[in-house]
Parts: structure tokens; C-alpha cells; sequence
């Protein structure tokens, strides 16, 4: 099989020759060391190269205004604004956490625009992935969903807390506009061709919980999240989900609105991976559960090889699973670790 008849087979709870790999490559060090060189910004070109180099299976594929990622280059610690209007200081590679949000108030909601969905570089690191994808990754487009987008970067958390009781007609508003340019950005990704899936990052949990009640994910997101996931089917493309956190209270209601895979099944927040395989068997493919805070940054790459060889053991039997750390490769992590992981997969994940 191809990397990307293997990953979509199990992505759509099918057997493939092997468990596939899935990765968020973040991290300039391993690219420096297995490709010699380093990007400024996110670039499609390296990305496919460094995934194609390590033998992942995927190509994750953010679309151009994903926030956090730096459209032009920065200095460290240079305070700047992308074209949201979310405010950032320059501090990692290559999502920024934002330090100031621009919706405070209905008034400012009122006056805000949200960027131009149909511009010359929405698709362009999609563009560079496409063109470069010689080795039939499977191309995973990725897109922020409505509550990351309200709760962290039109808004911040406190004030959307606030609006919940105060103005709820405000976050309803927020979400259709928010949703309608999500639609309309997938909509320019599925027409230059090549994209196998769609990867919605909206992280809801925390290490403990949720961040707001089920009740009021129900009432404010999970609305708009299954026309996205309606929208994302209607192309005849698969779901992902990344969600991070302790999500146990509001998976039922992702597997009603038809997601086809979980990521990352994050283990230091509790999330069970036997568990989430046994109880969503068909219904969601796991994707996830080595831990990239621990284990990943360990001095032994043992217990990473242990770590493997459990996800293998509790999620493999059957088809429907997909392996990657809980959320990403970082700067932090050894490289031997990284190796390791493919290594063991590929050894021990076969069917």
C-alpha cells in the first residue's frame, strides 16, 4: 500500500498492510538534522520532505490564515498582529500563542471584518504541498474549529465566558460568521485538488475536563461543529478531529455528528486509548496516545519502544487505528526518540 491507501484505510476503520503514522512536525532541530537546512515560516515543501525522509504517512496541510502561524517572518519577542487582528508575541515555531484577542464587546464585534476568505495565498502552503508530494502522503488539510476560534482568538476565554450569560445571540452570531468563512476557505482547498481529508483543530478539554459545561458545548458549538463535519463529508472527504484535553462528557455527541477519527487521545489528560477503540469501534478511528511530554522527551528510547508496543497492543487488533505522539513532534523531543517510534511501528504494527 501507499502512505496514503494506508492511512485512509484505517482512517475509515479498515485493515491496511500496517498501522499507519499521522504527525505534526514541529519542530526546526529535527528538521536542521535530518534535512540540513531550516524554514522561517511553516513551508509546504520541507514539511513533505522531512515527512517523506522519516516515513510518516501524512502531510498535516494547514490552510494559510490557520492562527498562530506566521504568514511573514518576525523577530523574537516582536509583538504583532495577523490578519485576524489576534495580537502575538514571537516566542516558537511555528504556532504562537496570542496575547490579545480583538472582540472585548458586542460594539467591537459590530465593527470587526473578518479576513477575506478568496485571496492569492489561503492555499498556498497547500500549493507547495501538492507540488512536492512525490511519495503519496496523504494530504490532511487543516483548519481551526468555531470554539478555538471564539473562546481563543477572535475572543479570549474571559470575555466569551462572560458573553455566554450576557449576550449568548453574540456567540451564536460569531459562530455563523466564523463557520460560513470555514466553509468557504474548504471550499477553495477542495478546489485545487489533492487534499484526502480534513483535520478540525478545536481543543475543548483540558488535563481535568472540559473547559465549559457539555451542556454548553451543546447549546453553542456542537451545532455549528456537525454542519462543518456535514460540510467536510459533502466533498466525499474523511473527518478528523483534534481535540486535546479530557473530552469523555462530549464524545458521544462527536460520534453523533459523524466525526471519523479522534486525535490525539491525549494520555497525559486521562484519555483512555483501549477504551475510546472498544467503545467507538466503527464508529471512530483513534489517533494518538504516545505521549510526547514524557515519554517522546525521554533519555531512553526504551520506554518510547514500550509505549509503541502498548498503543499496538490496546488499539492495533482489527484495523481502525493510527499511531502519532498526543500531539506533536517537538523541539524538546530526540530525534533517536522520533526514529524509534516509526521504527517500532513499522516493525511490530504490521497485519
Amino acid at each position: 500500500m501507499t502512505s496514503r491507501e494506508r492511512f485512509l484505510t484505517a482512517l475509515t476503520g479498515g485493515t491496511p498492510d500496517r498501522v499507519p503514522i499521522h504527525e505534526h512536525l514541529f519542530s526546526l532541530k529535527l528538521q536542521k538534522e535530518l534535512l540540513g537546512y531550516n524554514t522561517i515560516l511553516y513551508d509546504g515543501k520541507a514539511q513533505v520532505e522531512l515527512a517523506a525522509k522519516l516515513g510518516i504517512d501524512t502531510i498535516w496541510t494547514p490552510i494559510n490564515g490557520f492562527c498562530g502561524i506566521e504568514e511573514t517572518p518576525h523577530e523574537k519577542d516582536e509583538i504583532y498582529k495577523d490578519e485576524w487582528e489576534v495580537t502575538y508575541r514571537k516566542n516558537g515555531w511555528p504556532i504562537i500563542a496570542q496575547i490579545g484577542a480583538p472582540v472585548k464587546c458586542r460594539e467591537d464585534w459590530e465593527n470587526y471584518k473578518l479576513p477575506e476568505v478568496d485571496t492569492p495565498y489561503r492555499t498556498r502552503i497547500l500549493k507547495d504541498v501538492l507540488a512536492a508530494n512525490e511519495s503519496d502522503l496523504a494530504v490532511v488539510l487543516g483548519l481551526l474549529g468555531p470554539f478555538t476560534m471564539l473562546s481563543w482568538y477572535i475572543m479570549d476565554m474571559e470575555t466569551f465566558s462572560i458573553n455566554m450569560f450576557t449576550d449568548p445571540d453574540l456567540i451564536h452570531e460569531i459562530n455563523e460568521a466564523y463557520l460560513k468563512w470555514a466553509l468557504e476557505a474548504l471550499e477553495l482547498a477542495v478546489k485545487e485538488g489533492g487534499v484526502d481529508c480534513v483535520q478540525i483543530s478545536d481543543d475543548w478539554g483540558g488535563t481535568n475536563g472540559l473547559l465549559i459545561a457539555p451542556e454548553q458545548f451543546r447549546e453553542f458549538f456542537i451545532p455549528y461543529f456537525k454542519r462543518l463535519v456535514q460540510a467536510v463529508k459533502a466533498y466525499g472527504l474523511p473527518f478528523i478531529m483534534h481535540n486535546d484535553g479530557q473530552i469523555w462528557d462530549v464524545i458521544d455527541d462527536l460520534a453523533d455528528c459523524g466525526i471519523n477519527a479522534l486525535h490525539p487521545v491525549e494520555r497525559a489528560a486521562g484519555m483512555d486509548l483501549k477504551k475510546v477503540k472498544d467503545t467507538y469501534k466503527g464508529r471512530i478511528t483513534p489517533i494518538g496516545n504516545v505521549n510526547n511530554k514524557v515519554t517522546m522527551e525521554s533519555a531512553n528510547s526504551d520506554d518510547v519502544k514500550n509505549e509503541v508496543l502498548e498503543c499496538l497492543n490496546e488499539a492495533a487488533s482489527g484495523g481502525g487505528y493510527i499511531i502519532s505522539t498526543d500531539h506533536s513532534i517537538h523541539d524538546n523531543i530526540p530525534t533517536e526518540n522520533v526514529l524509534c517510534l516509526i521504527e517500532t511501528v513499522k516493525q511490530y504494527g504490521v497485519y
